[in-house]
């Protein structure tokens, strides 16, 4: 019994170190080539997605099928880029910042302006002629531009109401800011001349991208003055475009030979191709990743048979080891194919010394 109990053991520790940390959902699209941006935490999906005449059009998925968001009238283009859990999402219509309550789209101010993000109390934040903006009471309030600049946005808002994003500056580079009392604090880069502040979380951390003195972009993480390279997959360059209240960043990076781009997850220091995170006969091949909600949820883009669709990706529970079986076990795991050798190996030993002992 104790042999059977072992190779039982053995056999369930191989499943759980091959199996998939996420189910994979297709949302699909509106004709056209579609990209999920944001996730609400009680799994409320946005994004934009073109349509069978080459028009893109935001929609909203909850469930079902993509639903298309109403436009303004005469606009043919429409964005939406955030969503908050009350339903509120933010976006642009025709070069306009727009707002969909119930699915009935306001403008945000007057003049050319986008709607990047949305936080929980209703704050938008992004860009109105020129510069970066957030709303307060339903008021626009502007923060300007950077020190000698003509042109900022922001793409991310937090719940105190803080922002993260880009402008130029008198150089004529793009860097990355975060707002301090209503005033926009340069973050720097890793070594280059440019930076992308794309999302931060209530704890302030920020992501997004930053030039290396080789000209190539990396994913980052800023906190309280410093900025730390995330790495790639093993190609060049990598981009991060969210956070969650934990510190999970999500984005997209190429991959060795960079002739493609694979999303990813970085968590616990270890930046993670989410394509290795599914089964691996899903089909899919998920090219970015935009968004993360608190719930650990990923949304962004794939292929499948070719076609560019949202996607939606899951966490699985893992079930948990068996009794007497430390966590440690499993910390250093080697690739399936070898565990299987392995455990293949050992059990034609073990069960070869029961039936001596039998005999």
């Amino acid at each position: 019994m104790r042999i059977i109990n072992l190779l039982f053991a053995m056999f369930s520790g191989t499943a759980l170190w091959a199996a998939p940390s996420y189910q994979i959902f297709g949302l699909g699209n509106l004709g056209g080539p579609a990209t999920a941006y944001a996730i609400s935490n009680n799994g409320v999906v946005v994004g934009t997605s073109a349509n069978v005449q080459g028009d893109y059009r935001g929609f909203v998925w909850n469930g079902g099928s993509l639903i298309e968001l109403a436009g303004l009238p005469g606009s043919t283009q429409q964005y939406a880029s955030g969503v908050n859990n009350a339903g509120t999402i933010a976006g642009s219509a025709n070069g306009a910042a727009v707002q969909w309550r119930n699915g009935v789209p306001e403008t945000i101010g007057q003049g050319e302006s986008n709607a990047m993000a949305i936080n929980e109390s209703g704050q938008v934040a992004g860009m109105q002629n020129g510069q970066a903006f957030r709303t307060a009471g339903g008021q626009v309030q502007f923060l300007g531009t950077l020190a000698g600049g003509n042109w900022a946005s922001a793409y991310g808002i937090n719940t105190a109401g803080e922002v993260a994003g880009y402008g130029d500056t008198a150089s004529g580079n793009m860097i990355g800011f975060v707002s301090s009392g209503g005033r926009l604090t340069p973050i720097g880069t890793l070594g280059g001349s440019s930076s992308y502040a794309m999302a931060l979380n209530d704890a302030g951390q920020v992501v997004g991208h930053a030039a290396r003195a080789n000209g190539h972009l990396e994913a980052f993480l800023y906190l309280n003055g410093s900025m730390t390279g995330l790495g790639t997959l093993g190609g060049m360059s990598s981009y991060a475009y969210g956070i969650n209240r934990g510190g999970a960043v999500v984005g997209s990076s190429s991959v060795a030979g960079n002739a493609n781009m694979a999303a990813f997850l970085y968590s616990n220091g270890q930046m993670r191709n989410l394509n290795d995170l599914v089964a691996p006969n899903s089909g899919w091949e998920i090219t970015g990743a935009y968004g993360i909600n608190d719930n650990g949820q990923i949304v962004g883009t794939g292929l499948y048979n070719g076609e560019q669709m949202a996607v939606l990706l899951n966490p699985i529970a893992q079930p948990p080891l068996l009794s007497g079986f430390e966590p440690a076990a499993v910390a250093n795991v080697p690739e399936p194919g070898t565990v299987g050798l392995l455990v293949a190996g050992l059990t034609c030993i073990a069960f070869g010394r029961w039936r001596r002992n039998q005999e």
